[in-house]
């Protein structure tokens, strides 16, 4: 333990934060963004969460969370708020 030398630690820290910033970070594409269509016509056609997560579900053996569902559509624009 006495041999932990902060500043070195945080030299290299730094060094490999610089080393992540040039990478091309790419996010992890979300697992509904294949049937966001689907999942937007539902919801302006009136389709509650609930009922969104129910097709999902039978249709493309999907399962989300109406919370998953809302954060994706709230990502895409499509609602303000919940």
């Amino acid at each position: 333990m006495d041999n932990f030398d902060p500043i070195a630690a945080i030299e290299a820290a730094k060094s490999e934060r610089k080393l992540r910033k040039h990478r091309k970070y790419q996010p992890r594409p979300s697992k509904l963004t294949p049937y966001r269509f689907e999942i937007k016509k539902m919801y302006e056609s009136g389709a509650s969460l609930s009922l969104i997560e129910l097709h999902l579900r039978k249709e493309h053996n999907l399962s989300a969370s109406r919370s998953t569902i809302l954060r994706f559509l709230q990502k895409a624009g499509i609602v303000k708020n919940g």
